[in-house]
């Protein structure tokens, strides 16, 4: 057994693992990982990927999943290491937090004769290559992001075949060439790509949680769409740009400071008929923002946000007896007859989840009276897993993270909705 490091020093966390999983790729090999500390109050959202079994992981590791590399689980310590399943070898990336330290770990795994590589990822004028001992490794390519953040393959030389133990281009998934980001005065009108707006930060969405930007460009290479994304931060005045968008995603995450901001957009996007999907934190401020139009009064929040908000919108799932703490991972989603959703998803489908919070249960039959329909559940029947607007062209929010399901090729049902709604309201 060989462990091949992949020593990549950069601070954001969306590159973190990506490197790794691409070469992972390429040499038919699973994939490891260590513990990664972040600078939360810079990325809040660093760690947030949720697999589809296990605790959540560094973001960027999303790439071993949308390349299809076998993963070894949670992190692990460097201590056990040498345990991982022998027989076969393993690459595992590193990042900032481990390089400090690698001198030190490399002379231990030496004295218990652990066999291991060093690759480093190099940058270069046009991306990002794999170095050893100096040398590029050109056999293994060089790498760039396109337009939304997927990782793209340029110049690959050669292999030396198949006794090498790599595999050829052909045999990794990569992504076309996309548009570039879009500034904030982009999409002016006909003509114009459609344009999609993301409520979050370009260092939000690109260099802390690559997924939703990756799942859109999946979404717009089915539909053969050219789409834009602006970034539109909740934590700005943003109605200068919503108003430019054909449709607008409001995205999960861990930051409360996002919440009022994006509960004002949500509210914009009702006013004004624009396709909105929201994501997990997403569902629950567009709900919120029904919720307050119902009642006509902004005294009611997330538990989260707003622990002092006189009516909550959403409360701890540990509140009702019988439901976890924290419910990760992939879990069956039941839609109801009738409803888009059901249309979009059927009656059972499997999301992927990571919230500790729940629509509060008292307001659920005033919402439906008011015409938001809880749209799909848990197998329980108990947690409100989808809304929709019944009287909105689409608006529409799952607990769920659907962008965690999206590969090249494979986009999210949902994802592919909020476009071909978008592209009708450019049409129309």
């Amino acid at each position: 057994m060989t462990l091949i490091f992949v020593a990549h020093d950069t601070p954001e966390p969306a590159l973190h693992g990506a490197m790794a999983a691409i070469l992972a790729a390429r040499l038919r090999l699973p994939l490891a990982h260590l513990a990664q500390e972040w600078d939360l109050a810079l990325y809040p959202d660093a760690c947030q990927h949720a697999p589809a079994v296990g605790p959540l992981v560094a973001s960027g590791l999303i790439w071993q999943e949308r390349l299809g590399v076998q993963g070894a689980g949670a992190a692990k310590h460097w201590s056990e290491l040498p345990d991982v399943p022998s027989g076969q070898d393993w690459v595992i990336p590193l990042g900032p937090a481990q390089l400090a330290e690698l001198p030190a770990r490399l002379r231990a795994l030496r004295r218990l004769a652990v066999d291991y590589q060093l690759v480093r990822v190099t940058p270069t004028a046009r991306g990002l290559v794999f170095t050893r001992d100096g040398a590029a490794q050109t056999a293994w390519g060089e790498w760039r992001r396109d337009g939304y953040g997927r990782w793209i393959a340029q110049d690959i030389a050669p292999t030396a075949g198949r006794s090498s133990g790599m595999a050829t281009g052909e045999d990794m998934p990569m992504a076309d060439t996309a548009p570039a980001m879009a500034p904030a005065n982009a999409c002016p009108g006909d003509g114009a790509p459609l344009c999609i707006a993301l409520l979050g930060s370009r260092r939000d969405q690109l260099d802390a949680y690559p997924a939703i930007a990756a799942a859109i460009g999946d979404a717009a290479d089915a539909l053969s769409l050219r789409v834009d994304i602006i970034f539109a931060s909740p934590q700005e005045p943003c109605a200068h740009i919503l108003a430019r968008a054909d449709g607008v995603l409001l995205p999960g995450g861990a930051s409360m400071a996002n919440v009022a901001g994006q509960i004002a957009a949500a509210r914009y996007t009702l006013d004004n008929g624009i396709p909105t999907l929201g994501l997990c934190l997403g569902m629950q401020t567009m709900t919120t923002a029904v919720a307050q139009r119902m009642l006509r009064s902004t005294d009611i929040n997330l538990a989260e946000a707003d622990p002092l908000a006189p009516v909550k919108s959403f409360i701890p799932l540990l509140d009702t007896p019988g439901l976890p703490r924290h419910r990760l991972g992939d879990r069956v989603m039941l839609s109801r007859p009738g409803s888009r959703m059901h249309r979009l998803l059927g009656q059972r489908s499997v999301m992927r989840y990571n919230h500790r919070f729940q629509l509060n249960p008292a307001l659920k039959a005033d919402l439906e009276r008011y015409g938001l329909r809880i749209s799909a559940t848990d197998d329980s029947g108990a947690i409100a897993d989808g809304i929709e607007l019944t009287d909105h062209d689409f608006y529409l929010g799952v607990q769920g993270h659907p962008e965690l399901s999206s590969s090249p090729g494979r986009p999210h049902p949902l994802l592919t909705a909020l476009l071909t709604a978008a592209a009708r309201r450019r049409e129309g």
